[in-house]
């Protein structure tokens, strides 16, 4: 950790704004290819594991945080769950060339 950041200051609350969409998308990304390194137990399912990941770590962090659960911060909530799941799902995408990626399938010569 750098010098001038505080340890006691950083918290699971990035994980709940803009900033924090980026990093908890690799987060969730990454393990999603580390389970799908374990076999075929993953295999055809990336695009649901990312789906509930991302549904836990902002459960998780709303129960780490002093937050009330409103109407507002609920909404929040989902929406920082919805950028980070829709995102992991994205790059997952990205990264195997499916068809419904950004970059699209690979085009291999036969």
């Amino acid at each position: 950790m750098p010098p001038d950041v505080d340890p006691n200051a950083v918290s699971l609350a990035i994980l709940l704004t803009a900033a924090g969409v980026v990093p908890a998308s690799a987060l969730v990304t990454g393990l999603v290819s580390l389970l799908g390194n374990l076999g075929s137990i993953v295999e055809g399912r990336e695009r649901l594991i990312a789906f509930v990941l991302s549904a836990v770590l902002v459960v998780y962090a709303y129960a780490a945080l002093p937050v009330a659960l409103t109407g507002v911060s609920g909404f929040a909530g989902f929406l920082a769950w919805y950028a980070i799941a829709r995102m992991s799902m994205a790059t997952y995408d990205d990264v195997q060339r499916r068809t419904n990626s950004l970059i699209g399938p690979s085009e291999v010569a036969p």
